[in-house]
């Protein structure tokens, strides 16, 4: 369904010029960045040098996230390159003339569309970003804390575990609570998975983000130095992890699967199969994840189905970004009650006062009744082999005569 309507003639002409110029000039300076440091890298400066310089000073850390970062670069153009390429093979014979590069411009808009127009808004809107809130909040936020922790090697395996609850946290409660919802959903709207999906963020859904994340961190006693490096970590993976199917088919990355949240992992978490609805909310480690029952494996019985559960026209920029908005608009205009306007806000998106059969927790329960073979999980056997071992060696008790 879709919820906005334009509001002036020719809006979506309008939309696709402003399109084609955000892609000319994104793709622009994306690639030539790439060439300037690719090229640097000849004399030693560029992309060696970023990555050689930080060893030499026995900063790894840094040599590893610029790997990662050239990695994001390479996979990103490549991903759009490949598709343009693709596009023109299949329309070398099936396309004649104009209606050729209309097909192709209308497939890149499919995919690119919202991704390219989403990065344009959070480049041009004046706002605060990530960074600046952190550093503008972090000294009042501080006096909350409780402690603080020191920087030996082990504190920064405890600091990283705590960025990653807090970033469950986050993710969760996006998912749960309508109006933070309506902040998230633009990200999960696309219907295809790539890299430049993760540029698609409502611009204000960073004050939540970094105020739940300082908060957390803060109260378990992480350092600021450690918050923006762990951060950097955790930003630099989760691009990765939006990695195509085209670009990396298999994306279980092996045995890291068990260790890591990977692109499969993610690409579950995008999905709006009853399955894996509010699944896989961590970033970086699936810990608070298999914790707290939210890990889901992708399964090969259940295919990946991207976007969110109401059908938005993902080639108008206005229903994805808005489009939640509008809806809970409606909803609260309609609802009779003062307590209801309130609970539309709170409550988990599909919730209605007469029916809690829409949520995805609920979708997710009903598929999981019709289908329990799917619902086999490792933390789902160690809980019932808890349950049988407690059964099988606790206090017997006889029964006794009457």
């Amino acid at each position: 369904m879709i919820l906005t309507k334009p509001p002036v003639k020719h809006w979506k002409l309008i939309e696709n010029i402003i399109f084609a110029g955000a892609f000319a000039y994104i793709m622009y300076n994306l690639l030539s960045s790439y060439w300037q440091g690719a090229y640097g890298s000849v004399n030693g400066k560029g992309y060696i040098g970023s990555v050689l310089n930080p060893i030499s000073n026995r900063e790894y850390c840094e040599s590893a996230l610029a790997v990662m970062v050239i990695l994001n670069a390479s996979f990103v153009l490549w991903e759009i390159i490949a598709l343009i390429v693709q596009l023109f093979k299949q329309q070398k014979s099936d396309g004649h003339g104009f209606n050729k590069y209309k097909h192709i411009f209308k497939q890149v808009a499919v995919n690119y569309k919202p991704t390219f127009l989403a990065l344009l808004v959070l480049e041009l809107l004046p706002k605060l970003f990530f960074i600046r809130m952190f550093w503008i909040w972090m000294p009042h936020i501080q006096k909350i804390g409780l402690f603080t922790i020191n920087l030996k090697w082990y504190s920064w395996i405890y600091a990283y575990l705590c960025w990653e609850f807090a970033t469950w946290v986050f993710h969760f409660t996006s998912h749960r609570v309508r109006i933070l919802w309506c902040l998230h959903s633009p990200h999960h709207a696309p219907t295809e998975l790539n890299m430049t999906v993760n540029w698609v963020h409502f611009f204000a859904e960073s004050y939540y983000s970094t105020i739940v994340h300082l908060v957390i961190s803060t109260l378990l006693g992480i350092q600021p130095v450690m918050f923006v490096t762990i951060m950097s970590i955790s930003s630099v993976w989760g691009v990765f992890t939006h990695i195509s199917e085209r670009t990396l088919k298999n994306g279980h990355l092996g045995i890291l699967k068990y260790l890591l949240i990977t692109p499969a992992h993610h690409r579950v978490h995008h999905a709006k199969n009853p399955l894996y609805m509010d699944t896989n909310f961590a970033t970086t480690v699936p810990l608070w994840d298999w914790l707290f029952g939210t890990l889901q494996p992708l399964k090969d019985e259940v295919k990946v189905d991207f976007g969110i559960t109401r059908e938005p026209d993902v080639t108008n920029f206005g229903d994805l970004y808005f489009g939640e908005f509008v809806l809970l608009y409606h909803d609260i205009k309609n609802a009779g009650s003062i307590k209801n306007k309130l609970l539309y806000i709170v409550m988990p998106p599909g919730w209605t006062p007469a029916c809690t059969t829409q949520t995805a927790a609920a979708l997710r329960r009903d598929f999981l009744k019709a289908n329990p073979g799917l619902d086999t999980t490792s933390r789902n056997r160690l809980f019932a082999a808890v349950r049988s071992g407690s059964k099988a060696y606790g206090p017997k008790v006889k029964a006794g005569l009457t």
